[in-house]
C-alpha cells in the first residue's frame, strides 16, 4: 500500500480521535498540521478538519500546500455536529469547504464527513459566541427540525455522535 500520512487540526478532540482511528487501521503516520512540515514522502494524503461556521478548521495549511497536495492522492474528512445523513447538511458542509478551500483543491480531493461531539462549556469563547448567535437564530423559529432541536439541547446537555467506525468507509477507498 502506498505510503500514507493522516493529518488533522482538532480544537476539542473529535477530529483527533476519527484521525487516530484511521491512521491506526491504515498503519500510516499520524500528525497534527502543526507537526506535518514535510509530505514530500507521501503518495496518500488524509486530512480532517472540524467544521466551523461553515469552514474547514486547517484549511490554512491544505491552502499552503496545496502545490503538493495536488500531486497525491487527497482524502478529506470533515467533522462537525451536523448529521451528514441529511443531503441538505452535505450540500452546506460542501459549501463551505469550497469556500475555505477553493476549486483546485476541491475537485482533486475525496471528501468524507463524520459527526463530531460539542460540549457547550468546554468551547473557546470565539466558539461559544458563534454557537449563542446561532442557538437565538433557532429559538426564534416557529418550527425546527429535529437537528435544530438537537443544536439547542447542546447548550445544557454534552452530545457525543463520534461514531470512528464511520471512517471504515473513508479506509477502504484508501485502500483502493
Amino acid at each position: 500500500m502506498a505510503k500514507t500520512a493522516v493529518i488533522f487540526r482538532s480544537e476539542y478532540g473529535s477530529t483527533k480521535r476519527y484521525a487516530t482511528y484511521i491512521g491506526e487501521k491504515l498503519q500510516a503516520d499520524i500528525f497534527t498540521t502543526e507537526e506535518a512540515k514535510d509530505i514530500s514522502s507521501y503518495e496518500t494524503i488524509v486530512f480532517g478538519g472540524g467544521i466551523y461556521a461553515s469552514g474547514l478548521n486547517g484549511s490554512d495549511w491544505l491552502k499552503k500546500n496545496q502545490e503538493a497536495l495536488l500531486h497525491k492522492k487527497l482524502i478529506l474528512f470533515t467533522c462537525g455536529i451536523s448529521d451528514p445523513q441529511d443531503e441538505k447538511n452535505v450540500e452546506n458542509i460542501l459549501n463551505g469547504v469550497k469556500k475555505s478551500l477553493g476549486e483546485e483543491l476541491m475537485s482533486h480531493a475525496k471528501i468524507f464527513f463524520f459527526r463530531g461531539a460539542m460540549d457547550y462549556k468546554r468551547l473557546k469563547l470565539t466558539h461559544k459566541g458563534m454557537m449563542k448567535v446561532l442557538y437565538e437564530m433557532i429559538k426564534r423559529k416557529k418550527e425546527r427540525t429535529t437537528e435544530e432541536e438537537g443544536i439547542l439541547q447542546t447548550q445544557k446537555t454534552p452530545m457525543d455522535f463520534v461514531d470512528v467506525s464511520q471512517g471504515e468507509a473513508l479506509i477502504s477507498y484508501v485502500k483502493e
